[in-house]
C-alpha cells in the first residue's frame, strides 16, 4: 500500500439543517474549522480520535459540526487540509433526488426517449424487434418493447425489475411525498389528470412486465440477446432478442409487485389498477398450480444475466403477502404463513446464505422475503405475522447499529458486506434501518441512516461520491455501455455505483493491490463491471431512503 493521502471526508452533496454532521479525517489533529464561501471562519471545534477500523484501514479523526445549522456552503479545515464544499440547506437533497428518479427515464429502452426530456443522452430507438420464444419453434415472436434496460448491458430481467419497481412503490407507501418530487419527463395521462412523475415512470416498466406474461399467468424470466451487446449504443444492438424461459421466482415477482403496484394506483385510475391485479391473481394462480420450484440457469453458450436463485420460498412468501394486502383475502395470508414456514426451515438448514442478517428484512432481488414483510406492516393487521416481522426489522436494525460502532465511518457494514454492488448491501439496510425507525423512532437509527447516506455521498474513504453529477468529487466512468461510448463527457447524473468489492472480479479491478481495506477496493473506471456497473435496483432502494428523509 502506497502512503496515505490525508483527507477531510464529507458528505459532498451536503446536510440538513437538523442533521448530525460528522466529518472524518484520516490523520491527526486535534481541532478543526469550518469555513464558508468567503473563506471566513463560521465554526470551531475539537476532533475526537476513533482509531483504526478493518474496513477503512485507517486511523480516523472525527470533527462534529452538528451545531452547523446556517444555510450556506462550506469547507472543513484541519491542519493545512481542505474537504471539498458542501451545502447545509432544508432542499440540499431535491437536486439529488430528481437525479436519482430520472436516471430510470434514461435506462428507457424503446421509443420511449425524446430530445426534449434526454437532451443531449437521447438515443434513437432501441430493441423494437419481437422476441422469439426460446425452445418453442412454432411460437410467434411476441411484442415485449418497453421498460427499463437492467444495468451496464441492454437486458430486461424480470426479478430485477420487479423489485426495483417494488423499492419504489413502497417507497411511496410509506413516505407519500415521493409523489410530489418532480424530474421532467413526459407527461402520462391516467383518469384523475395526470399521473405523478414517479408513477409515470414506474408504469414503463410495469407495462414492459405485463408483456412478459404469458396467457397461463407464469412469466417469462428475462428478455436479452443470446450474448451481451458489445459497447454500442443501444440502437446498435440489433442481434436478435429472446423471451427465455418461465422462473417461478419471476412469476411469484411478477404477481407480488403487480398487487403492490394495484394498492398505489388504485388511487389514479381504477381500470389501470384492476388490470394488474387481475394479471396479480393470474399469476399467483399458476403458482398454486404449480407448486414446485422452476429456477432458472442460462442456456449453454448464452452469457446475458441469469439472475439465479437457489429457492423460491421467499418470493411466494411476497407475492402471497401482497396480495393479503391488497385484497384481504384469507386464503393469502393462510399461504404466507405456509411460505414463513417453509423459509424458517430453509433458512436454518442453508449452508451458505446470500445475504447477512435476519431472511425476513432482506431486499434484494433473491432474497425478497423483507419485501413481503413490508407489505405485512403497511396493513398492519397484528397477527402472528406482523410480529415476526415487526420484531425482525427492529432486531436486525439495532445489529446494524451495532455494525455502526465498530468503524470511524458510522457505517452499518461488516467487512463480509463489500461484495459486488456493496452499495446496495449498504442501501438495503438503510431501507431496513429506515423502516424500523418508522416503527420505532430512534436517534440510534437515524444516526445509522444519515452516516450511510453520507458514506454514499463521499464521506468514505476513497473520498468519492457515488453517485454521478452529485458532489465535488462524484464518479465518472460507470460501468455503462451508452455513456461510455456517447462521446459526452460525463455520465447523466444520479447513477448510483455498484462500490468496493474485495471480489476484485474483472481484469481491471484485479490490478488494486490485493491487501486493500475493503472500502478501498475501488476504481472509477467503466471497464470495472465488478466495481462500479450501475442498476436499476441500486438506484431504487437510495430512492427509498432519500424519501424518508424528506
Amino acid at each position: 500500500m502506497g502512503e496515505l493521502t490525508r483527507a477531510i471526508h464529507v458528505d459532498q452533496v451536503g446536510y440538513l439543517p437538523k442533521d448530525k454532521k460528522i466529518a472524518v479525517l484520516n490523520f491527526e489533529t486535534s481541532e478543526f474549522q469550518i469555513v464558508d464561501e468567503a473563506g471566513k471562519d463560521v465554526l470551531a471545534g475539537k476532533t475526537v480520535h476513533f482509531g483504526k477500523d478493518e474496513i477503512s484501514g485507517e486511523d480516523t479523526y472525527l470533527a462534529d459540526f452538528t451545531s452547523l445549522r446556517a444555510p450556506g456552503t462550506y469547507r472543513i479545515q484541519a491542519d493545512g487540509v481542505s474537504s471539498v464544499s458542501f451545502r447545509v440547506d432544508e432542499q440540499v437533497y431535491e437536486g439529488l433526488m430528481r437525479d436519482l428518479c430520472k436516471c430510470f427515464y434514461f435506462l428507457r429502452c424503446g421509443d420511449a426517449l425524446s430530445k426534449e426530456f434526454a437532451g443531449e443522452y437521447y438515443h434513437k430507438p432501441c430493441h423494437m424487434a419481437k422476441a422469439a420464444v426460446f425452445g418453442e419453434e412454432d411460437a410467434e415472436p411476441v411484442d415485449v418493447t418497453g421498460g427499463w434496460h437492467d444495468a451496464g448491458d441492454y437486458g430486461r430481467y424480470s426479478t430485477a425489475g420487479a423489485v426495483a419497481s417494488a423499492h419504489l412503490l413502497y417507497g411511496i407507501r410509506f413516505f407519500p411525498k415521493l409523489l410530489d418530487v418532480k424530474f421532467d419527463i413526459p407527461k402520462v395521462p391516467c383518469a384523475s389528470g395526470n399521473y405523478p412523475d414517479i408513477l409515470a415512470e414506474i408504469k414503463v416498466e410495469l407495462d414492459f412486465l405485463l408483456k412478459m406474461q404469458r396467457e397461463n399467468g407464469s412469466v417469462w424470466h428475462k428478455v436479452t440477446t443470446w450474448r451481451h451487446a458489445e459497447f454500442i449504443m443501444p440502437e446498435e444492438d440489433v442481434d436478435p432478442l429472446y423471451l427465455f424461459p418461465v422462473s417461478s421466482m419471476a412469476t411469484a415477482d411478477i404477481a407480488a409487485v403487480f398487487a403492490l403496484a394495484y394498492s398505489v394506483y388504485i388511487n389514479f385510475d381504477e381500470t389501470y389498477a384492476e388490470k394488474l391485479l387481475a394479471a396479480s391473481k393470474r399469476a399467483y394462480q399458476w403458482l398454486s398450480e404449480n407448486p414446485q420450484e422452476l429456477l432458472f440457469h442460462n442456456p449453454e453458450g448464452s452469457n446475458t444475466g441469469q439472475y439465479d436463485e437457489a429457492e423460491d420460498i421467499s418470493n411466494r412468501f411476497w407475492a402471497a403477502c401482497s396480495l393479503y394486502e391488497a385484497t384481504g383475502e384469507k386464503s393469502y395470508y393462510e399461504d404466507a404463513l405456509v411460505q414463513r414456514d417453509r423459509l424458517i426451515e430453509y433458512d436454518a438448514s442453508a449452508t451458505k446464505k446470500g445475504y447477512q442478517g435476519d431472511v425476513f428484512t432482506c431486499q434484494g432481488w433473491a432474497e425478497v422475503a423483507g419485501l413481503g414483510s413490508m407489505s405485512v406492516l403497511l396493513n398492519g393487521e397484528k397477527n402472528e405475522l406482523y410480529t415476526l416481522v415487526e420484531t425482525g426489522f427492529l432486531d436486525e436494525a439495532d445489529r446494524l447499529c451495532k455494525n455502526a460502532t465498530k468503524n470511524g465511518f458510522g457505517l452499518c457494514m461488516a467487512k463480509e458486506d463489500f461484495i459486488w454492488g456493496s452499495n446496495m448491501e449498504l442501501l438495503k439496510y438503510l431501507m431496513i434501518l429506515t423502516v424500523a425507525n418508522e416503527l420505532s423512532p430512534s436517534e440510534e437509527y437515524a444516526d445509522a441512516v444519515r452516516a450511510g447516506i453520507d458514506y454514499v455521498l463521499g464521506c468514505n474513504s476513497m473520498d468519492t461520491s457515488y453517485v454521478t453529477g452529485n458532489g465535488e468529487k462524484a464518479y465518472k466512468n460507470p460501468h455503462l455501455r451508452p455513456t461510455a461510448v456517447d462521446d459526452i463527457e460525463d455520465p447523466w447524473p444520479g447513477l448510483v455505483s455498484g462500490g468496493p468489492n474485495v471480489g476484485l472480479q474483472d481484469e481491471k479491478a484485479q490490478e488494486l493491490p490485493k491487501d486493500l481495506p475493503p472500502m478501498k477496493c475501488y476504481l472509477d473506471a467503466s471497464e470495472c463491471y465488478s466495481l462500479n456497473e450501475i442498476t436499476i435496483y441500486w438506484n431504487s432502494p437510495m430512492v427509498f431512503t432519500m424519501a424518508g428523509l424528506l
